[in-house]
């Protein structure tokens, strides 16, 4: 159109016209498409060890570029074969060489739009196995500090449970039963990533039992409104009692007051915080990882403890 007829706007050129002198134009467009597509598609499954290396882009380039050459130059001998009017020679070699720059410059359009294509599907797929393996890599840390929690929670009971035996038998028998229902749960339930809330409750109950025999009246604790429906990460109650318990001094004149209350779709342990001079490090780990579990299901989630006013409070959101 623009060769024979020197207009760039098609509009009122009748179809026919517009047909006979460009669908030669469209036909390029179209297989030069398809070239430089496959072009970064080989390259792509040639260069899988690192497909953004700069060898990479520099071959794919001038191979691009060189074919991409030929091929407007096989397009460029058909159109001035057969749909080219004759004219003046100077006129036409303009016209021709700007075609020619308007051609290489689109082959370069296409390539980069394809390649930044190309790029931001690589980044999202490497994003999301990023995601992908902190999921993994949190799994096995807090699968393998679950394996540190339960022999250091059977051996503390095993303790309790040695004085008893001498002291209450009925106790001591009810402390078995109670140790059992804990310990049964804690092994069932170790290669789940979500829980009922009402299981992780009736477990908690168990567990509460348990401390009370070890800790008498250095320990309050009180159970309000608990019926909430819901999931949480199982033993994510265990680590925190155990945090808060590790973390907190008591004593008969000034127990260790702990309150457990849902909250709408949350689940709160408040308590009275009196810090030993020193964190103890295994629970403080156990808490953080926990932390890292609750953000891999919610990104604003928070388990780790929050001051409200007098009390510490450590809330766990329902996933």
């Amino acid at each position: 159109m623009y060769v024979n007829g020197n207009r760039l706007n098609p509009y009122g050129v009748p179809l026919k016209e517009f047909w006979r002198e460009d669908w030669l134009f469209i036909l390029q467009f179209f297989v030069i498409t398809y070239f430089v597509y496959y072009s970064i598609d080989y390259f792509n499954n040639t260069n899988k060890a690192n497909q953004n290396s700069s060898v990479r882009f520099i071959k794919e380039l001038l191979f691009i570029i060189i074919v991409g050459f030929i091929l407007q130059e096989f397009f460029r001998t058909i159109f001035i074969k057969f749909i080219v009017r004759p004219e003046d020679p100077k006129t036409l070699n303009a016209k021709l060489r700007l075609l020619q720059m308007v051609n290489v410059a689109a082959i370069l359009v296409q390539y980069s739009f394809m390649t930044s294509l190309r790029i931001y599907e690589y980044l999202q797929q490497k994003q999301l196995e990023i995601v992908r393996l902190q999921k993994e890599y949190t799994q096995s840390q807090f699968e393998a500090l679950k394996n540190q929690l339960n022999p250091h929670f059977l051996f503390n009971s095993l303790s309790v449970l040695s004085s008893l035996v001498y002291v209450d038998a009925d106790v001591a028998e009810e402390f078995i039963e109670k140790l059992s229902k804990t310990y049964r749960y804690l092994l069932e339930q170790r290669d789940r990533e979500k829980i009922e809330v009402s299981k992780e409750i009736n477990f908690l109950r168990a567990y509460i039992f348990l401390l009370q025999q070890r800790f008498g009246k250095k320990l309050k604790v009180t159970m309000t409104n608990v019926n909430g429906k819901g999931l949480l990460v199982p033993h994510s109650l265990l680590i925190a009692m155990e945090y808060i318990i590790s973390n907190n001094t008591m004593s008969t004149s000034k127990p260790l007051c702990i309150d457990i209350t849902a909250n709408g779709n949350s689940l709160q342990i408040a308590y009275n915080s009196n810090p030993k001079p020193t964190i103890e490090y295994d629970s403080e780990k156990q808490l953080q990882h926990l932390q890292k579990k609750y953000l891999l299901v919610e990104e604003s989630a928070s388990v780790l403890p929050q001051q409200q006013g007098e009390l510490t409070a450590i809330q766990f959101p329902f996933i």
